[in-house]
């Protein structure tokens, strides 16, 4: 009943944005002494434009990683695992050339991310991430814009777990952003 009555209270206020983008991205982390894991993962933005250059969205990104079981990487032989998790952050974009058909945007998220096993392994189910990144916007003053870029991810317990590697991740997206007529006259 709780999470019923949170997801209609999330709802209401992000029915007034105007502009949605649906994307997906994948990745892998850096190499590191833990190993190495991989992320895919399907982004659903609800966002409001600030101002004709200026974006602030929430976003819902239901994941899968793949990670080495053990925090020694492959060393005792245990195995890889995947993991379901669900980040929910804020984003803010600022988009340049905005009346081009081709535009060029930087961005930056963060917020926080629940997965169903401890990521990266031995470490916290909970967790914190941050993303930053780059790309551009085909089409964009069109009925279908098409986006497609390069974006920064970090997963980090913030410090609160014993154990706090973190994951740094190195991820493309590429989507699609649906938009009301209203915006398309801006």
């Amino acid at each position: 009943m709780r999470r019923t009555l949170l997801a209609v209270a999330l709802l209401i206020p992000l029915s007034a944005f105007a502009e949605t983008r649906v994307y997906v991205s994948g990745g892998k982390s850096f190499t590191t002494w833990h190993g190495q894991a991989d992320l895919q993962a399907v982004h659903f933005e609800v966002g409001r434009a600030l101002s004709p250059r200026t974006t602030v969205a929430a976003v819902v990104s239901p994941m899968t990683l793949w990670q080495p079981r053990s925090w020694f990487g492959d060393q005792f032989g245990d195995g890889n695992e995947t993991v379901r998790a669900l980040a929910a952050t804020l984003l803010v974009r600022r988009s340049f050339r905005v009346q081009a058909p081709v535009q060029w945007y930087v961005e930056g998220a963060t917020g926080p991310m629940v997965a169903e096993k401890r990521v990266p392994a031995s470490t916290s189910r909970f967790n914190f991430i941050t993303e930053v990144g780059a790309g551009m916007v085909f089409n964009a003053n069109g009925r279908l814009p098409i986006m497609a870029g390069y974006r920064f991810m970090h997963i980090s317990n913030g410090g609160y777990s014993p154990r706090n590697p973190g994951l740094n991740v190195s991820a493309a997206v590429i989507g699609v952003q649906l938009r009301s007529a209203t915006m398309r006259r801006r």
